[in-house]
């Protein structure tokens, strides 16, 4: 875990040299440590590891796109094994769990150069530092952690980094001491934080509510999912009309919208989940109606059978967008509405967002009176809505504890001539990924159950 540690120092000196940033330049460091506010400053603008470094294995085993059988046999090992859910990853990537505690480190440094230079006078700093470090672990708890359940602990938890110092010994959290975490840095952010940033690629208030709704939603907290989505949705709660955006660039949707809350990407895993190599099962392209303007947004024909993504949010060829927006919190408030017995306002939240999202003269207005069915199509909303979100994985793990709501995975991969079919049942051990073994040889922390 060492060398995890220096990984994330040597990324820290990266940020003293000039390099291309997709959103907007920033200042670089002007030192060799972070000895100034400008500096810390300069670590949290660091986009490549602030904003564009979530791990793409969280989307490389869902149910929203495949690979077709000559994609597939080009692929690496380490993806095959992940899309066939194999149980014994032997060539698993560490990129992914570097890719997390490079920014909690990033985040701590920023963190102590703050309580060393105290007073400064941007208090946003700090804020955006907590709310840093505590996404990056919620990311990697959705790779190496369980589901979270209220009622019975476990001990696979993940290394909690606190503290730059790379003599701090590793061990393993509870996951509720893990959730505990990454809840207590956002909602710290909170009362530092100004309402929007001035730029999307850095959180504000609506960032840090709308990353709690997620994380609590994940957790199946209802109350305080539909708490902190509705405290983002009352700074604003705009939406795009789809009506008035042009379906026919390769990227129609611009990632400076009227819903963007927050600005988060990753072409990591981009070797399967590239839009130029995986494709969307005709099972998912058939939820949208004819007149669901998603349908020729989000979606570009291949060849006469096959369809590809085109509709990120991050205005670009992605594996998933991982920010926040707006219609993200009409969905989950709609959701725990439902949920909590509160179907009008559920009624309201879903209307809306469709209204903005069926072509004009042919939105009729949903009035589902049962609460069964009512869930039943926010859910199905959902899956449609967040398409290459990076909450698919998430969402399966707790929905799959429901009945009613359960999916058993399967895909059919041919080689050689040879059919195999590979299965992830609901609630299986593999929804659990492995910690690479460099981790586990380096550290001695307890490998994970599969």
């Amino acid at each position: 875990m060492k060398n995890m540690i220096w990984i994330g120092i040597f990324l820290w000196s990266l940020c003293l040299q000039s390099c291309t940033k997709f959103l907007d330049e920033k200042p670089q460091l002007s030192a060799a440590t972070p000895d100034k506010e400008e500096d810390l400053r300069a670590l949290l603008d660091f986009e490549s590891q602030i904003n564009l470094y979530y791990p793409g294995l969280i989307e490389l085993g869902t149910d929203d796109y495949y690979l077709n059988n000559d994609t597939y046999s080009n692929m690496l090992v380490s993806f095959q094994e992940a899309y066939r859910w194999d149980k014994e990853m032997i060539t698993t990537d560490i990129t992914y769990w570097r890719a997390c505690y490079n920014t909690i480190m990033i985040a701590n440094i920023v963190l102590e150069g703050v309580e060393r230079l105290k007073p400064i006078k941007n208090k946003d700093i700090e804020g955006e530092a907590l709310f840093v470090r505590g996404l990056a672990h919620f990311y990697a708890a959705q790779l190496y952690c369980p589901l979270y359940n209220k009622a019975a602990d476990s001990p696979f938890g993940l290394p909690i980094r606190l503290s730059s110092d790379f003599n701090v010994p590793v061990t393993r959290a509870t996951v509720h001491e893990t959730y505990k975490q990454i809840i207590d840095d956002i909602k710290g952010a909170i009362p530092i934080l100004r309402d929007q940033a001035a730029e999307i690629n850095r959180p504000g208030k609506r960032a840090a509510y709308a990353a709690l709704a997620r994380i609590y939603l994940s957790i199946g907290d209802y109350e305080q999912a539909r708490y902190y989505a509705d405290e983002c949705l009352k700074i604003n709660a705009d939406l795009m009309d789809f009506n008035t955006i042009d379906s026919k660039p390769n990227y129609p949707i611009t990632p400076k919208n009227v819903e963007m809350i927050y600005y988060g990407s990753t072409i990591s895993g981009s070797a399967a989940l590239n839009s130029s190599r995986a494709r969307i099962p005709m099972a998912v392209y058939n939820l949208f109606d004819a007149n669901d303007l998603r349908k020729l947004i989000y979606f570009r024909s291949v060849n006469a059978t096959e369809y590809a993504f085109k509709g990120y949010y991050s205005g670009r060829s992605a594996t998933y967008f991982a920010g926040f927006a707006n219609d993200e919190l009409f969905l989950i408030r709609a959701e725990c509405n439902t949920r909590l017995g509160a179907t009008e306002a559920a009624l309201v939240d879903i209307n809306k967002l469709l209204e903005h999202r069926i072509r004009k003269g042919s939105f009729t207005e949903l009035k589902l009176s049962d609460p069964k069915d009512l869930l039943l199509f926010i859910l199905n909303e959902r899956r449609k809505e967040m398409l290459f979100r990076g909450v698919r994985w998430s969402d399966l793990k707790r929905l799959n504890l429901e009945p009613n709501h359960a999916v058993n995975l399967v895909r059919e991969v041919t080689t050689n001539g040879e059919t195999k079919r590979y299965e992830l049942p609901a609630n299986d051990a593999r929804y659990l990924y492995p910690i690479p073994a460099e981790v586990i040889s380096q550290s001695n922390i307890e490998q994970n159950p599969r």
